[in-house]
């Protein structure tokens, strides 16, 4: 296999050097490599490598699933990705060392939404109306308050919804009740014109 420079510095895999593995004819002025069996090592153009991996792809390595995942990373021994296995010590949790002195990195698992060692606040009572009689809260507002130091990937909904009573919130404040989802209180819909 040859790399070929391309434009904007991407460079493709070829088997003759006239044209890439994703169909680019190279110009005569294009800059060559001499051959290589290491391409893997090289390349950047995501197509070439789609087309090249079923056949030619190296073993031990990790598949690329999209034009950022370059250069190409090696697998752990469990054959994942390292940074996502946690079963690796080369794994590194995204909260560790754990702000709230957990201190087993597996409860960091950074495929799941809340950590192991996730506080959560206790819930306030409702009143009769169903609402909360001390004032709303988001989900999102009462997790980060009682885990202020560690990342959470939250889902949209967690802005929109009271932890406490399970009413709907102002999506700008997160903490005045709304009649709806997707709706701002009257004091966040301030007209700037």
């Amino acid at each position: 296999m040859v790399i070929v420079r391309g434009n904007k510095g991407r460079l493709h895999v070829s088997e003759d050097g006239v044209k890439t593995v994703c169909g680019w004819l190279v110009p005569a002025q294009a800059t060559r490599t001499i051959p290589t069996v290491d391409w893997h090592k090289h390349t950047n153009c995501y197509n070439c490598t789609y087309r090249l991996w079923p056949n030619h792809g190296p073993t031990g390595y990790l598949r690329p699933t999209s034009s950022k995942d370059f250069p190409i990373r090696k697998a752990c021994p469990h054959r994942l990705d390292p940074r996502q296995c946690t079963r690796c010590e080369t794994a590194r949790p995204q909260n560790w060392p754990c702000p709230n002195g957990c201190t087993d990195p597996t409860a960091h698992d950074p495929l799941h939404r809340y950590t192991r060692c996730t506080v959560l606040p206790p819930r306030r009572p409702a009143g009769p109306s169903g609402r909360c009689v001390d004032g709303c809260e988001s989900t999102e507002r009462a997790v980060r308050r009682a885990n202020p130091e560690l990342h959470f990937d939250l889902a949209d909904s967690a802005s929109m919804a009271c932890y406490h009573c399970g009413g709907s919130v102002c999506v700008a404040c997160q903490s005045t009740p709304v009649d709806g989802s997707l709706m701002i209180c009257d004091a966040c819909d301030v007209d700037d014109s």
